[in-house]
């Protein structure tokens, strides 16, 4: 019996010390359990419970304005509003919804597509009903708000365009991030170049809700970052101007430079379109009416365009045949009206012939015989060389993206591109600027910076350079003896008996040259019909570049008329009445009437 006792009380001290035992363990592991949550995890459960209790809602930031450089707003902000909902249960969703589409237009497929991202869109996320409400909107919703447990009236921005179709091509617009910040990106033009500078970033706000979502108070808040203004070289005042005298023919273009500093005072494409839709809401039929209208009112000409740059080319010619020593500028050479190449005859533009013709003179009255000759001698390669340096086949730099390159041909690219050897017609009518020879107009009107800056190194831009940078650019000049050669011969072109001389002889001088480029092969019986005589698509493209004052050179323009048929005709006038503009300011129209008047006389 006694035995049986001390078992008994053997076997419970055994049990004691296991269910002892077993307690520390569990009470260790339950410390080291705590230990854990609450030192070393804390961050992650606080985290998740914030999650839970706390919202963080964006505060979306104002996009820096766009401005002339004579002081004119070109783009800005208006402010409007956005109306969210938040994806909550469906009943309490279809409820908000309901009385939300009782105060402001909502199509019934519409709601039905909320409903419908509802499912798809994690609990609480914001779901954005309308973008941009107008007052009278946000008015209506404001007097239910009290009525409305999910949803959000937050700040949202809406680009805005003055003058958008005179200035479209130059500051582009602005598209929709696709999250839901849904803030304004640039996407053409000097919005999307400089997008970092004008975007801004955006802030937020942190709110506490309760365990229904409903919205307690405001924790935290970060303000938006504001993107910065941008102010750009365009004078609005000479834009409109260019925009206006440009929208009197179908298509063309035109860039004005500031040869001191290589800053863009205007650069226009015609015809333009109105960027202001295209930052909001476009319709789909606006978009295809604008992607298949013929006269392509989205490309822009003045740095997309490329075209055969006519007579405008020889510039180059002349320039390295003196830069050569191929010819002295009053060595002659006899234009006939005609040259014989590879079994074929090339004639000049007057068909009888120039006669004996110096270097002043195959720019004065832009005779083919002459720079046939000159091209013969000084072959391909060299003519691309010097067409190089002064700006033609490669892009001029300027802050639009997506600016052309042109092509200049040579014969490594025939080979590449055709399998073929280079022939010697070629060398010819590339030296004036027909061919495969293709540059923008931006590229003429570097051309000519280059040549009045005497520094190859000149580039266009649409922002303002600094002193330092400007300096930069006069390391690099070209041979001043030949150059003033090519300026005096520009200036005999629009002053003495040239074939500007016309609509471009003033008092305070112009320099320039006239060109016409062929845009097909002409046929049988049509060589010396009028152009008026084709129909508009089947007209040379008409082009002038030049520069004024004589004396002390300040501005380049380059025009350019689409189809327009003679360089001297059309765009040499259009270029007269620019300088006049932005060298004589209001006396403009005086000066038109008289430009008027002489043209008519020497017509009679």
């Amino acid at each position: 019996m006694l035995d049986n006792n001390n078992d008994s009380k053997s076997n419970f001290r055994k049990t004691a010390k296991t269910v002892f035992y077993i307690t520390a363990v569990l009470f260790v592991a339950l410390i080291c359990k705590l230990f854990v949550l609450q030192v070393i995890e804390s961050q992650k459960y606080a985290t998740l419970s914030d999650k839970n209790r706390i919202r963080v809602y964006p505060i979306v930031q104002r996009r820096g304005r766009i401005i002339s450089a004579d002081g004119k707003v070109l783009a800005r902000n208006r402010q409007r509003y956005r109306l969210s909902i938040e994806s909550c249960k469906e009943e309490e969703f279809r409820k908000d919804l309901s009385l939300i589409a009782s105060q402001i237009s909502i199509p019934n497929d519409e709601i039905q597509k909320f409903l419908d991202i509802r499912k798809k869109t994690p609990r609480y996320t914001p779901i954005i009903v309308k973008d941009e409400l107008s007052w009278d909107e946000y008015s209506k919703i404001a007097m239910i708000f009290y009525k409305l447990s999910h949803i959000s009236l937050e700040n949202s921005f809406t680009r805005e365009y003055l003058n958008p179709i005179e200035f479209g091509h130059i500051i582009g617009y602005t598209s929709r991030s696709k999250d839901y910040l849904r803030f304004l990106s640039g996407e053409t033009g000097i919005e999307a170049f400089l997008d970092e500078q004008l975007v801004g970033i955006p802030g937020n706000m942190k709110i506490e809700i309760n365990s229904v979502g409903k919205k307690m108070r405001v924790i935290d808040s970060v303000a938006p970052v504001n993107g910065e203004d941008v102010t750009i070289t365009i004078n609005a005042e000479i834009q409109k101007y260019v925009y206006d005298e440009l929208s009197k023919e179908k298509a063309g273009a035109c860039v004005v430079l500031d040869i001191t500093d290589g800053s863009v005072v205007a650069l226009c494409s015609v015809p333009g379109f109105d960027t202001n839709p295209m930052s909001s809401k476009i319709s789909k039929k606006q978009w295809t009416d604008l992607q298949n209208d013929p006269l392509k009112p989205l490309m822009n000409r003045a740095i997309n365009g490329v075209y055969p740059p006519g007579s405008v080319f020889k510039i180059v010619t002349v320039l390295a045949a003196l830069d050569k020593k191929i010819i002295s500028p009053k060595d002659t050479i006899f234009c006939s009206g005609g040259v014989v190449v590879d079994g074929h005859t090339f004639h000049c533009w007057k068909r009888h012939g120039h006669g004996k013709v110096n270097a002043y003179d195959a720019l004065r009255f832009s005779c083919d015989c002459y720079i046939f000759e000159v091209a013969r001698r000084l072959g391909i390669n060299t003519i691309v060389e010097y067409a190089q340096k002064l700006g033609f086949g490669e892009k001029t730099g300027i802050e639009i993206p997506n600016e052309s390159s042109g092509l200049l041909p040579s014969k490594r690219w025939k080979l590449l591109r055709y399998g073929s050897s280079w022939k010697p017609y070629e060398t010819i009518i590339t030296a004036i600027g027909q061919g495969a020879l293709l540059t923008t107009l931006i590229q003429s009107a570097t051309m000519m910076g280059k040549i009045y800056s005497n520094n190859y190194a000149f580039r266009p831009s649409l922002v303002k350079k600094t002193r330092e940078n400007i300096e930069k650019l006069l390391k690099n000049p070209i041979n001043s003896e030949n150059i003033g050669v090519i300026k005096e011969a520009l200036y005999q072109v629009c002053n003495a008996g040239g074939t500007a001389s016309a609509s471009c002889h003033t008092e305070y001088g112009i320099s320039g040259k006239t060109g016409s480029s062929q845009v097909r092969r002409l046929k049988e019986g049509e060589a010396g019909m009028s152009q008026n005589a084709f129909p508009w698509h089947l007209r040379d493209h008409a082009f002038f570049v030049g520069c004024a004052p004589y004396k002390e050179p300040k501005y380049v323009v380059a025009v350019m008329v689409e189809h327009g048929g003679s360089g001297s005709a059309k765009a040499a006038p259009i270029a007269r009445r620019i300088f006049d503009k932005l060298i004589l300011g209001d006396k403009t129209k005086e000066n038109e009437s008289n430009v008027d008047n002489e043209i008519k006389s020497r017509k009679k």
